[in-house]
């Protein structure tokens, strides 16, 4: 089963205010639109002016988001060009939809920061236990593979390596990091990471990845 990568374009004629809290809506509409099982990038702007509360998209943005599930893409596409997306402070109605394949890659980038917690529920950073972070992620992903296929991995070896000390965010007590990746092991759960994502809470905008790092490339 071959997984797929959806672009969203936004425009802009005016800068556009999204608060922090903006995923929670993207979150929401793949999920409204049957859509089961994904993750998604960050939102990426073309120019953007960040504040205290959140930031201005200037001219463009753009998020991705990655699944295996096709139930509800056909209604999410269509559903957002014709209606937008209502975000908290104003309906972006201006949109643009690409979609591709996801072909099998190990090398690449975080889009959204990845997020790994223990049984306990606390974030575990891969800078100061990294044994336990890589035991971690793989439970999850083998996890992800039974849930979807109903079955065990025939091979379950799998290992994250960041290549680049991990840029860390903190927030509410939770680790998030984001850099350039690296997974070996298993071909079939390295596939299900780059289709569903790493870690936790992929739905909720977490642990997307790609095989290249910019939307908006610098001439």
């Amino acid at each position: 089963m071959k997984g797929v990568r959806v672009s969203v374009k936004m425009g802009f004629k005016n800068p556009f205010f999204f608060d922090k809290k903006y995923k929670s809506t993207i979150s929401n509409r793949l999920k409204e639109t049957g859509i089961e099982r994904f993750a998604f990038s960050d939102l990426v702007c073309k120019r953007k002016k960040v504040i205290e509360d959140g930031f201005y998209a200037i001219d463009e943005a753009r998020f991705d988001f990655t699944t295996l599930n096709f139930s509800g893409l056909h209604t999410f596409i269509s559903s957002i060009l014709k209606e937008g997306i209502e975000f908290k402070y104003g309906k972006v109605i201006n949109i643009d939809v690409g979609v591709k394949r996801i072909e099998f890659f190990n090398e690449g980038y975080l889009l959204s920061p990845v997020l790994v917690l223990d049984e306990e529920g606390k974030s575990i950073d891969f800078v100061e236990n990294p044994v336990l972070y890589n035991k971690l992620i793989r439970d999850k992903i083998i996890r992800k593979y039974e849930n979807m296929y109903g079955k065990k991995p025939d091979n379950d070896s799998f290992i994250i390596i960041f290549r680049n000390t991990p840029d860390k965010i903190v927030e509410e007590g939770k680790i998030y990091l984001k850099s350039k990746c690296e997974l070996y092991g298993s071909k079939e759960l390295i596939y299900l990471a780059n289709c569903l994502g790493l870690g936790d809470d992929n739905e909720e905008g977490l642990g997307m990845m790609s095989e290249e790092l910019y939307f908006y490339k610098k001439k």
